[in-house]
């Protein structure tokens, strides 16, 4: 066990933990060894979560998260204050939630970095996302763990001019990630690209970003209409998550726009349903939807240890993740099908016997790739 004057970090077998020098701390200091180690450690988030005595201390990495150590009480505030004044929050805002940004270089690499603040019972809660300055258009499909087939069904799909492109899957399944790497193909034509993001995850070269705010009145539908003014080719919509979004992006679709977005359905083919129930009518799915993903993250297999524990996945036995998917092309038959209003397990004979697999097959082939294991699939996929 490390103790200094006000931090103490405890070994976690899960996570690991990380180092602070032992003389008095700051909280300059402890903020900017709290985002060095979590940067080494490939952390997406840091929470501060307030408690009676002191704060703890938690890391996610690789969607899993877990305890690294904990602040003294006497220092919470301070570090809290000084996260607000490094991402541009009111410093004497404390009984409303509050979001920041800013950019910082650690251990050599350039981060964006989100936060949100939350007052507690114990005080104001932190949760810092840590995002790579690289955006995500630098990853192609294959590294993100795509197969071949569903590469080549995303490309083809992708050259469409018009049309509804949708990636599924619960939050944290890295749909965004997929949706930008899906713009890459088109940022390298002459074409007009609009995003409507909430938040803006990566900054694209090339294309114009928007900044949804709700509290401001642009919500993803307003948002939408307000894009089609603006001349574009392709739109990508963060999330259809209500009526208007649904019905405004699949007009858009229909009407000459290639529309990419996210949905949260378990399934690619719960797709369809979940749009319907969201007002928009079968004859219009069938006549814009080029495409459905679903999607899910597992972590890899640690290849230095294959599972067992060791120091560098953290004892955890996994480093880093992949995708398991399945892609579903909506086909002239299947158009057919939706149109008549065919119920879902028909649709999912006449999906697999153009070729679609259901994704536990891909988890499954990953597994028996020495990728990933079978607990880990069947606990991402709830099975």
């Amino acid at each position: 066990m490390n103790i200094a004057s006000d931090i103490i970090l405890e070994e976690k077998t899960a996570i690991g933990s990380f180092d602070f020098p032992t003389n008095p701390m700051t909280a300059v200091d402890a903020i900017d060894q709290i985002l060095a180690s979590a940067a080494h450690m490939r952390a997406s988030d840091i929470h501060c979560d307030p408690r009676k005595e002191d704060t703890i201390v938690r890391f996610r990495i690789d969607g899993r998260i877990g305890e690294v150590g904990t602040i003294h009480k006497r220092l919470h505030d301070e570090v809290i204050a000084r996260l607000k004044i490094l991402s541009g929050a009111r410093t004497d805002i404390h009984a409303l939630p509050q979001d920041g940004r800013w950019r910082n270089v650690l251990n050599g690499c350039e981060y964006n970095i989100r936060i949100s603040f939350m007052p507690t019972y114990h005080g104001e809660n932190a949760v810092i996302r840590l995002l790579p300055s690289k955006t995500s258009a630098d990853t192609s499909f294959a590294k993100l763990g795509f197969t071949p087939d569903h590469v080549h069904l995303i490309d083809k799909a992708m050259k469409n001019t018009h049309g509804l492109i949708l990636v599924t899957g619960p939050t944290g399944s890295g749909k965004t990630t997929t949706l930008h790497t899906c713009l890459s193909l088109k940022v390298r034509e002459p074409l007009s690209i609009v995003t409507l993001e909430d938040p803006i995850e990566y900054e694209i070269p090339g294309v114009r970003q928007v900044h949804v705010r709700h509290s401001h009145g642009v919500t993803f539908g307003s948002g939408l209409r307000a894009a089609l003014r603006q001349d574009p080719d392709v739109i990508m919509v963060g999330e259809i998550r209500d009526n208007e979004t649904a019905k405004v992006a699949v007009h858009t679709a229909l009407t000459g726009h290639l529309v990419l977005s996210t949905l949260h359905t378990n399934s690619a083919l719960e797709a369809i349903p979940r749009l319907v129930d969201m007002g928009v009518d079968h004859y219009l799915l069938a006549s814009t939807l080029r495409l459905i993903i679903a999607q899910r993250l597992v972590r890899t297999m640690c290849h230095e240890c294959f599972a067992e524990g060791c120091d560098r996945c953290g004892n955890s036995g996994y480093h880093g993740r992949i995708v398991i998917a399945e892609v579903c092309e909506v086909d002239t038959l299947l158009r057919d099908h939706i149109s008549m209003k065919s119920s879902s397990s028909v649709l999912e004979d006449i999906a697999r016997s153009n070729g679609f697999c259901p994704i536990i097959e891909d988890g499954i082939e990953k597994v028996d790739w020495g990728i990933t294991t079978r607990t880990e699939v069947m606990s991402i996929l709830n099975i």
